[in-house]
């Protein structure tokens, strides 16, 4: 079932924006397939928090393999066993919280600089309103048909491939926003 245009009334050039995407035989110039894309999920962790981390698991396996030469009591006694245990494990303690800290920091800075969505949680209502969006090929406008995740939600007015993104962002971000400050609904008397 095809959604209606709102700019041109037209059913029957109408396609689900993804699917406009994939169609392989009227395919979309690089451009306007960059305004239509979806945003890119935020990325959880810095390249040097991942790398990080990499060397504080593999730290680990280094401490775990001092612990069994300790139980092994061998190469050298238990004293150097145990120094060397220590060791291991402060280094892989000071590894995972260097990895912690440039993780908050990259945290501090995606806040700071108003970046949203910021977290995978307000990402995924972005991808779910751009999943329902609809493109008419027609007069190029992309659109929301009404009730296409909520019931009686209007549908959008035609949007121009260039104020895409950001109307997506946006009506995403006031949906969050509207549904965080939403008064929580009373408990039922008990009975």
């Amino acid at each position: 079932m095809a959604a209606t245009c709102p700019a041109c009334a037209l059913a029957d050039l109408t396609v689900p924006v993804p699917a406009a995407l994939r169609d392989r035989e009227t395919r979309l110039d690089r451009p306007t397939r960059k305004l239509l894309d979806v945003p890119d999920e935020p990325v959880a962790r810095s390249r040097t928090s991942t790398v990080l981390l990499l060397l504080t698991a593999l730290s680990a396996l280094s401490t775990l393999d001092a612990l069994a030469l300790l139980v092994r009591s061998e190469a050298g006694g238990p004293a150097h066993g145990l120094l060397s245990l220590l060791s291991r494990a402060a280094v892989t303690a000071a590894l995972y919280r260097a990895s912690t800290a440039l993780r908050r920091a990259a945290d501090r800075r995606h806040q700071a600089a108003g970046t949203w969505p910021a977290t995978y949680q307000q990402w995924r209502p972005v991808r779910a309103l751009w999943q329902a969006t609809w493109l008419c090929r027609g007069c190029r406008a992309a659109f929301l048909p009404a009730d296409p995740l909520r019931p009686d939600s209007p549908a959008s007015p035609p949007l121009s491939f260039e104020h895409f993104r950001t109307w997506l962002t946006e009506t995403a971000r006031q949906a969050e926003t509207a549904r965080d400050s939403s008064p929580e609904e009373p408990a039922a008397p008990a009975a």
